[in-house]
This record gives structure tokens, sequence and C-alpha cells, in this order.
């Protein structure tokens, strides 16, 4: 089976449409259709498509083994939603680097809907085009301070100077953390004691999934 294949079998296992999918990774439709319906037998969006669906990156690769962890997906609760707020939003400059933040309430600046997030998780807006294509400016990125990090995946670090940024997080070794910029370009590192926070990402999601509105929620919750 093409990797095209078990990408559209994959999603639709999850549910999904070719449209809901294309905007968890930043695709149009169209490039999906093109790749679900092609007979590539690898891509490097891989890791970022599994990681969207939730699923087993060597499956996706090759077919062997499952698609999904079954032990994992046992013992996660199903369909565990939370609202999780936006706390601001950030004008990305040089490096990545946050020049301003300009909301920090609870929820003001609107909420997603995010599966298996813990009470901690929060939402920040991205500003900017520092880390495009990887992250689209008017996208939403939501951390969650309760999971490790994980080399490979975006973070949100807070150095005790006060700098914000999002990188892409390498590894914590001999009290340094080693950290890429997300666009790939640069490479940079920092004592880890200079260090604030360091919370891992959970997803990206487009401008469309905003509701302003928690009750709205609320409201289809009961209607379930």
């Amino acid at each position: 089976m093409a990797l095209g294949k078990r990408v559209k079998e994959a999603r639709e296992f999850r549910g999904l449409t070719q449209g809901d999918l294309a905007d968890l990774i930043g695709w149009t439709q169209q490039a999906l259709s093109t790749l679900e319906n092609r007979d590539s037998k690898k891509s490097s969006y891989a890791a970022q498509i599994a990681k969207a669906l939730d699923i087993n990156i060597d499956w996706l690769m090759s077919g062997m083994g499952e698609m999904i962890n079954t032990e994992k997906e046992a013992k996660s609760p199903k369909n565990l939603i939370k609202y999780v707020p936006v706390k601001g939003s950030a004008q990305m400059g040089d490096n990545g680097f946050w020049l301003e933040l300009d909301y920090m309430g609870n929820g003001g600046d609107g909420y997603l809907e995010v599966n298996n997030a813990s009470d901690a998780a929060y939402v920040i807006r991205a500003v900017g085009d520092s880390m495009f294509p990887a992250i689209r400016s008017g996208w939403y990125i939501v951390f969650d301070p309760s999971r490790e990090a994980c080399s490979g995946e975006y973070v949100h670090v807070v150095l005790k100077d006060g700098r914000n940024m999002v990188k892409e997080y390498v590894s914590c070794q001999h009290g340094i953390v080693n950290l890429i910029s997300v666009n790939g370009m640069e490479r940079i590192s920092f004592n880890c004691e200079d260090v604030d926070v360091l919370n891992p990402f959970v997803e990206i999601q487009p401008p469309s999934r905003l509701r302003d509105d928690l009750e709205l929620f609320n409201g289809q919750c009961e209607e379930m």
C-alpha cells in the first residue's frame, strides 16, 4: 500500500475530512488530495502528518506494525475535550523572539477545542512570518506544561531575562538546553539555569477553529 493510501486510511479512521487534515498540517486540500492519490513510498512531511493524526510513524512510513499504539489508546480517555483559552498574541521578530505580548488574560481572546489537554494548557496566537512555513501568521499554537518535551517538537521557552520564543526542541544535556529555530535557520543553546519555562506544544490550529464564546461549547456538549 502506498503512503498516500495509508494517510487516507488514518484520516478516515480519525473521522477527518481532507480539509480538516489539511488545516491541521498547514496544507491546501488540493495538496493533500494529490498525496493521497499518488503512489509515493515516502514523504518529508510524514512525521508532521503522523503527529496530527496521532498514529504510529513507522506504520505510516512502511505499513509495518499497527496504525495506532493500542496499549496507549486503551489507557487514554476517549474524546476528553478541553476548551483551552488563548493567553495572548505575539509579534514575531528576528530569530523568532517575541517583541510584545498584548494580552495575558484567561480566554479574553477566545478558546480552542483541544483533545486530551490538561487544565494547564494555553494558546498563543502567532503573528508575523519568522516561523513560516512551519507556523503561519495568525495561526494558534497550543502548549501544555504537563507534558514532557520530546526532541523534534516545538516548545515555548521563557528565559529568566524575560525573552519569550518558540523553538524546536533538540535536547537537554549536561546543563544545556539545545534548540533550533522553527524555520531551521539557526541553532541556539541556553544554560538550564537561565530557562524559566519550557513547555511543549500540543498542536497547531488554523484561525477558523477559534471560538469567541465558551457558552457555545457548553450548549453543544449539552445537546450531545
